[in-house]
């Protein structure tokens, strides 16, 4: 019975060193196919919403691993990105071969994205890539509370949602017009019971609109308003590394988390070269490049910009990429009464 035993665990053990090797071999095998492929094609073209530069650093280092693939860049806002692949669509044409925007989901809804199981993606959470393997997130937006720590005392300083309802902050706090993600995702969090009990209390604190958060940031720095609902921390931190006396709270929860979904295309021009660059988008190379441009990354291998936004000491939630339904944007509007 123990020899059976032993020679169970034996060919156990040689069936699993048999799978992992072909497993390894499969890709090894399926990436020389994608690399004789690309270089028939060429080049890749990548429409994303990032900043240009960030495109470019990106680019650049996927234009050094494989040089005989060129990247053409476009850039445009994510809802111009989802709208020319649609207008694209029913021209009956597919010019694009990689995507990058939030409200990619539309897209996927319309079968416009191809799965892929990029080799990559197995280092990223749940909830940072698509569970039928549509995408993965280039990049991540923390959506933290703001405040100026000259304004406010460490003492005073909110530590979650709820401070905000506090007397203190009628009529000083500071929100972005189109805070429509942030919006939908917390009412999907705490449920709508919950979270429209809390944004009717939050509406009721007399928030002053500006539209964009870089200018929130810009009027908390000068002392124009005390504390903001949402900022980017990643900004924040650059403007504390300047000596600017701006702060935002790590005791939240929950802290949304934007995503920035990268996909390739269902009817790719060049799909050998698109899956290549996909999977070297979200590889520790090409997210140390991000990196370097103030991109978070949700991967854990990946240093964080500062240590406080280290994603394994924060409580991040994932924002679900189907919060961008035009309704959302309309009830996150009566909800504040910006009709």
């Amino acid at each position: 019975m123990r020899n059976r035993t032993q020679a169970a665990r034996g060919s156990g053990f040689v069936l699993l060193w048999f799978l992992l090797a072909t497993a390894s071999y499969a890709w090894a095998q399926s990436e020389a196919e994608l690399i004789a492929g690309a270089k028939k094609e060429g080049k890749v073209v990548f429409w994303s919403s990032m900043r240009i530069e960030d495109s470019r650093a990106l680019a650049a280092g996927f234009e050094a691993r494989y040089p005989f693939i060129k990247v053409d860049i476009f850039r445009a806002g994510g809802e111009q990105i989802v709208n020319r692949a649609l207008t694209e669509h029913l021209a009956g044409k597919t010019t694009y071969d990689v995507l990058n925007a939030f409200a990619l989901k539309v897209l996927q809804n319309k079968g416009l994205l191809q799965p892929y199981a990029a080799p990559e993606a197995t280092h990223y959470p749940v909830g940072f890539k698509d569970p039928q393997n549509f995408w993965v997130s280039l990049y991540s937006g923390y959506n933290v509370i703001g405040y100026n720590t000259k304004l406010v005392s460490k003492a005073e300083a909110p530590r979650n949602w709820d401070d905000l309802l506090h007397p203190r902050w009628k009529g000083k706090l500071l929100m972005d017009d189109e805070e429509y993600f942030w919006h939908a995702g917390m009412l999907k969090h705490w449920g709508e019971e919950k979270g429209r009990k809390y944004m009717e209390a939050l509406s009721r604190q007399g928030l002053q609109f500006r539209n964009g958060h870089a200018l929130l940031a810009d009027l908390l720095s000068i002392g124009e308003f005390p504390a903001a609902v949402v900022v980017y921390p990643d900004h924040i931190e650059q403007m504390k590394a300047k000596g600017q006396t701006v702060e935002w709270v790590k005791s939240s929860d929950p802290i949304l988390v934007n995503l920035a979904p990268v996909a390739v295309a269902a009817r790719a021009p060049q799909p050998n070269a698109a899956k290549l660059f996909l999977n070297y988008s979200i590889s520790k190379e090409g997210q140390e490049i991000l990196q370097k441009a103030r991109r978070a990354s949700a991967r854990h291998d990946v240093p964080p910009l500062v240590p406080d936004m280290d994603p394994r000491k924060l409580k991040l939630v994932p924002l679900d990429p189907e919060t961008t339904n035009p309704e959302h944007v309309k009830d996150f509007r009566r909800a504040f009464g910006l009709n």
